[in-house]
């Protein structure tokens, strides 16, 4: 297998953005400026037959699915690479710049920003086409806890388990990484207005500082993870104590075991969601009715102002009907599982214990649409509450990735 790399930053050339990732009124203002830049990582797989697949993830809070097929159809013309073996993935930063999005809500698009978006990501995959060099590869992986966890649930896990790929060139040095985890990438609250690559950023760049390149960071299913019940703080100091101590807990991990390269098959899936929003609309109500009369109380932490404005906006929603695509995508015993969403931290584990490759959860990737809780979590988070995906719905999606990647194992 040959391996390519690249990093590019991506923080705003001009002065005047925005940020995205909470909807508090200090976001409506312009970014108060850059506190530390904002990057894009890819590594690109090619085989021997040239059968190719790039991977890149940027520190951004979530990528618009309009965005993400313009850039695929631009590879795909320009180099010819499959759309199916492309992933454009997020670490879900919410301290990011919101410019590039078309449709959100809040407005202040910029189509300046957004181009050079697509041109970076586009750049990103040519220098990695022209450094392509032959790789091995090993992988480690390991629970990490105390500094992120289950954050509906104090005292529980969430998916802690991290894995580390490092690729190694002819010399046998490390040139290349990935890693994945899951947990939201929150330490700031959302009174900060400075942008920020976040704890995943920098995390990223403490790893690369120590090991001389800079990971993928790959998020996995992390809609119930984050550091909410670890946090001593909420501001830089902090958000320098947990990248700093997961950093040194992420390289102790032993890097041991050998990846087994070989042919890139995969299985893109379909999944429709229609829900009736009659029903919808007579739960979100009797919902506001519940917080206000005080039957509904999710704590200091989900204030009951923010589920009755989130539950408020949905109300304005008269239809939704979602075909979602997602993908299993395996490299030999390397084993993607692509979603374009946020998936509640028990379906990630169940997908990593079905097969006996190295699996990869890809959250966050080729789009984004909601939360993607189990079912016996409904009406018992922010996730949940006024969440249009309907209560079973996430574990049909799992099931389907699960049973795909079986099929794919005979």
């Amino acid at each position: 297998m040959r391996i390519g790399t690249a990093r590019y930053c991506i923080s705003p050339e001009y002065c005047k953005f925005y940020l995205l990732g909470y909807k508090t009124p200090v976001r409506n203002n312009p970014a108060a400026g850059i506190h530390d830049d904002i990057f894009c990582n890819a590594l690109l797989f090619d085989n021997d037959n040239h059968n190719r697949v790039f991977l890149l993830s940027a520190d951004l809070l979530e990528l618009e699915d309009d965005m993400v097929e313009e850039v695929k159809s631009k590879l795909n013309e320009i180099y010819g690479i499959s759309r199916d073996q492309i992933i454009i993935c997020v670490t879900h930063d919410h301290n990011s710049i919101r410019d590039f999005h078309k449709h959100w809500e809040t407005g202040q698009f910029n189509q300046q920003y957004y181009d050079f978006l697509i041109e970076t990501i586009i750049k990103a995959f040519e220098k990695c086409s022209e450094n392509l060099q032959d790789a091995t590869a090993k992988y480690g992986k390991k629970v990490i806890t105390g500094y992120y966890s289950n954050r509906n649930h104090p005292g529980e896990l969430a998916d802690n388990e991290i894995t580390v790929i490092k690729f190694y060139n002819k010399q046998n040095n490390v040139f290349a990484c990935l890693l994945n985890w899951a947990t939201h990438s929150t330490v700031l609250g959302p009174d900060n207005n400075q942008l920020t690559g976040g704890l995943a950023g920098q995390t990223c760049q403490k790893l690369g500082n120590r090991w001389g390149c800079f990971p993928v960071m790959v998020v996995g299913a992390a809609a119930d993870s984050s550091n909410r019940n670890n946090r001593q703080g909420k501001d830089f100091a902090e958000l320098e104590r947990v990248s700093s101590g997961l950093a040194e807990k992420i390289i102790d991990i032993p890097v041991t075991k050998k990846v087994e390269f070989g042919p890139v098959i995969f299985q893109t899936l379909s999944h429709s969601i229609h829900p009736n929003m009659k029903k919808y609309h007579r739960q979100l109500q009797q919902t506001i009715d519940d917080i206000k009369s005080g039957e509904l109380n999710l704590g200091e932490s989900v204030p009951a102002g923010a589920l009755i404005g989130k539950c408020q906006e949905q109300l304005k929603l008269n239809d939704y009907n979602l075909l979602l695509q997602f993908e299993v995508l395996d490299i030999g015993n390397l084993r993607f599982y692509i979603f374009p969403g946020e998936l509640g931290s028990k379906f990630g584990l169940s997908m990593k214990s079905s097969t006996n490759k190295v699996a990869i959860i890809a959250g966050y990737a080729n789009g984004f649409h909601y939360y993607f809780l189990p079912k016996e979590e409904y009406g018992l988070s922010f996730e949940t509450i006024g969440n249009p995906v309907p209560s079973g719905e996430a574990e049909k999606i799992v099931a389907k990735l699960i049973r795909s990647g079986q099929l794919m194992d005979k």
